[in-house]
């Protein structure tokens, strides 16, 4: 440990004392604290989004050379570069200086470090810009034996008062591992050293940097001071690897955190519509004890005054249905792989309150979709709300308040903020009817089992709240154990295969593609001398054919134990007309033991990649836990085809590769007296090329049996046409024989490399007079491969 912190800690440090432990805030102080607004994205006047992935490179320090010095210039810090690597006008503790003995108080430094040193101590392999010798701050979660990692704290210099329009803190963050918990940021007084959190994340970055803002505003003195939190001593997880990072941290002017306000210093990007009835009005508290709330969200939950909010005022002249629209200005069209998410306190109370919409204009062609509204008094109380944003074009937020009831019904706005990342919108009722938005924290917003009657599953989705479970202990949305999820019903006697639906409410296709996203847990506890056999976790697409026959699309599935934190998820779906998203959980043995669980879906426009890239399904995947997957039989003899393993008929002693079961698995065994060889084929559906024509990579699972040493194995590649021929356009491109095989009986592994610029079909062939093979698990990976088992008959069992 000495040496890594002399070497990352260099001489060109500044270093200029450590910083008091901020305390909490009590709520006598909170006043002095006007406007806490939290963005983890970029938030410019033209883009709502970024993510920085490993090799990018974000333009501010592109083409950095050794021995650069560090940016501080406008007071952000990129922490140098190599052996420059500085701390700029912000300070860490000397780990060294502190008592192991002063708990609570306990603290940790920050350590300087870059990418090429990642793999030694810890953090990103790459700085922001791409390069492996830019400086960052990081912080190293996991514990050792006989030492808790502790909560490490970094603080600003000496701020002063920000004034109405407030500070933008903007800053580059990365979490990573089982043992990062948070990252937070506070704001402490200097008179009093209390202090209180003004941003704070908990989900990892998933491998990229993403960009954090946080606009303020505070009336005396104070630091601002970065929290990296390792999860709990108590918690298993905490012995694991994991970082907090940070980089390009700096304090700017409020107005460059572009569509965020809290409307101390006016409407920042937000204006009154020209073509509305009457305007927003900004405010400090109503003079109508009936509607308006006493004071602004934030100084709110103080015993102070302070802090503004904009409102619509139903006092005369109003009448009702007069209509108030509120407009930011104009954003360039969202990321579709990662559109932001903007949250929102309102207050509407009062027996006439109207309604609020959120509606999202289309700049070019002015037309307008709602994706946000409320309606009727929602109680004397400040109320949290979000959702998604998603746009293909430019275009406009617009807030609509309509009056109901002249004077007894205000409606007001505060905090108006933009995240990185889709959300769930809040609260449920807020969404619209067919959106599949859901927290599943009041309900299940139109998500359903199917009837019993319809016969479709054999068990249920149960809401459930964290607390009544060992594990997990936290949803997702709150991160607490009050919160709720979804999850498999696990009765005590259970099937193999035994599965249940969750289906959304009905949406309607149209040209443009959607993206299905959610949070999902699949958890099962594993042993050495256990195989996986959890289950699956699957999205569909149903629709129905004009004989009311169901037609299930599969566009997402993952198998068995994927980790033990919350993942995130995402799908495109492409359909046209009336359909339905179904989440499938299936148990892969009447002994799984575990949890499959789903959090926070929401459902938005624009064309996705399907994540995490293990999940993507293809035409050809098949685990036979269910059918075939459109996978046939060539064979005409009825006597010789290739069969779905059944209980009362399937190879002795064989079982299922996907879950260990009985059965979920095709085969063919042949015995013919006379000694003939018979050929069975199984074809493929019709599977389309990589987009970009690049490799595939056809996986499978095999095993042979018999004594007919000529027993054999084959997959074809065949160009997709009208032919009827099965001989036309076919090559072999794999063969395994039953004579070289040492592992008769047991499951192996094989792989092929697929080269195809056009739609093409594989058919697997099996030949035997005495004999026959096994197969499960069919999967296509983009990506070229190794031919598996290697060409030589002492390849070792996977």
């Amino acid at each position: 440990m000495k040496i890594t912190a002399r070497v990352l800690r260099n001489d060109r440090r500044k270093s200029t004392g450590e910083p008091k432990i901020p305390r909490e805030m009590p709520a006598h102080h909170l006043g002095t604290l006007f406007l806490l607004l939290v963005c983890n994205v970029t938030c410019r006047a033209q883009s709502l989004s970024k993510t920085i992935k490993p090799g990018d490179q974000l333009d501010m320090r592109q083409g950095r050379q050794l021995g650069d010095l560090a940016v501080d210039q406008g007071h952000i810090c990129n922490f140098g570069v190599q052996d420059a690597t500085t701390w700029c006008s912000w300070r860490s503790p000397s780990s060294e200086g502190l008592s192991r003995s002063s708990l609570p108080s306990q603290i940790a430094s920050w350590t300087l470090s870059m990418g090429a040193n990642s793999l030694w101590v810890g953090g990103p392999q790459n700085d922001t810009s791409g390069d492996p010798r830019g400086g960052y701050a990081f912080h190293e979660t996991s514990s050792q034996p006989g030492f808790d990692a502790r909560m490490a704290v970094m603080e600003s210099n000496p701020q002063e008062p920000t004034g109405a329009t407030g500070k933008c803190l903007k800053f580059w963050y990365s979490i990573e591992g089982l043992s990062a918990s948070e990252l937070r940021v506070r704001v402490r007084d200097l008179q009093d050293s209390n202090s209180m959190v003004i941003w704070q994340t908990r989900d990892t970055t998933r491998g990229d940097w993403k960009e954090g803002q946080v606009l303020y505003t505070f009336t005396d003195n104070h630091t601002l001071v970065l929290e990296g939190v390792p999860v709990d001593g108590v918690d298993p997880f905490n012995i694991f690897r994991g970082h907090i990072a940070v980089d390009d941290l700096g304090v700017r002017d409020g107005q460059e955190c572009i569509g965020l306000c809290s409307f101390e210093g006016g409407m920042c990007d937000w204006n009154n519509a020209a073509t509305d009835d009457f305007d927003w009005k900004l405010g400090r508290g109503t003079q109508n004890p009936i509607t308006g709330p006493p004071r602004d969200r934030n100084s709110g939950r103080s015993s102070l005054t302070g802090g503004a909010y904009i409102f619509i005022d139903s006092d005369f002249p109003r009448r009702p249905e007069d209509v108030a629209r509120l407009e930011s200005i104009e954003f360039q069209e969202t990321d579709p792989t990662n559109p932001p998410c903007m949250k929102f306190y309102t207050f509407m109370s009062g027996r006439g309150v109207g309604s609020l919409r959120v509606l999202l204009q289309d700049v070019v062609t002015r037309r307008e979709r709602v994706v946000w509204a409320l309606a009727r008094n929602q109680g004397a109380r400040w109320l949290e709300a979000q959702l998604p944003l998603s746009s293909n074009t430019p275009f406009k937020i617009v807030f609509e308040g309509t009056v109901g009831t002249p004077r007894v019904g205000d409606i007001a706005l505060d905090d108006i903020t933009i995240v990185s990342g889709p959300c769930a919108t809040l609260p449920s009722s807020a969404s619209p009817p067919t959106s599949g938005d859901c927290t599943f924290e009041e309900g299940m917003c139109g998500w359903a089992n199917p009837n019993v009657r319809q016969r479709l599953d054999d068990l249920d989705f149960i809401r459930i709240q964290s607390t009544e479970n060992s594990f997990p202990s936290a949803d997702h949305t709150t991160g607490k154990p009050s919160g709720h999820y979804m999850a498999l019903e696990a009765p005590e006697q259970k099937v193999e295969g035994d599965r249940s639906w969750l289906i959304s409410p009905v949406m309607t296709g149209q040209r443009q593609v959607k993206c299905l996203s959610f949070w999902y847990l699949m958890f099962e506890p594993l042993t050495d001398d256990v195989d996986p056999k959890l289950g699956s976790l699957s999205a569909f697409i149903k629709r129905e054919d004009a004989s009311g026959a169901i037609i299930l699309t599969p566009i997402w599935s993952l198998h068995n134990f994927q980790g033990l934190t919350w993942a995130f998820a995402q799908a495109p779906l492409r359909a046209d007309g009336d359909f339905e998203v179904v989440l499938e959980g299936v148990w892969g043995s009447a002994k799984s033991k575990g949890t499959l669980a789903v959090d926070d879906v929401t459902i938005f426009d624009g064309n996705c990649p399907t994540v995490p890239e293990a999940s993507v399904v293809r035409a050809g995947d098949c685990t036979f836990t269910r059918g075939s997957c459109g996978w046939q039989n060539l064979t005409s003899d009825t006597d010789f085809y290739w069969n779905n393993a059944a209980l009362n008929r399937r190879p002795v002693s064989m079982t299922d590769h996907t879950y260990g079961a009985q059965v979920g698995y095709i085969y063919f065994d042949v015995f013919n007296l006379n000694s003939r060889s018979q050929k069975l084929q199984l074809i493929s559906p019709v599977i389309d090329p990589a987009v970009d024509r690049e490799p595939l990579c056809f996986t499978f699972w095999f095993s042979g049996f018999g004594s007919d040493s000529n027993t054999s194995l084959s997959v074809y590649q065949k160009q997709a046409d009208d032919s009827s021929n099965i001989g036309s356009g076919i090559v072999q491109i794999w063969n395994h024989n039953i004579e070289q095989d040492a592992l008769s009986g047991r499951w192996q592994f094989g792989q092929v490399p697929l080269l195809a610029s056009q739609r093409f079909h594989l058919v697997v062939e099996g030949t035997s007079y005495n004999g026959g093979y096994t197969l499960d698990d069919f999967k296509i990976y983009n990506g070229l491969c190794a031919k598996r088992p290697r060409d030589h008959p002492n390849f070792i069992r996977v």
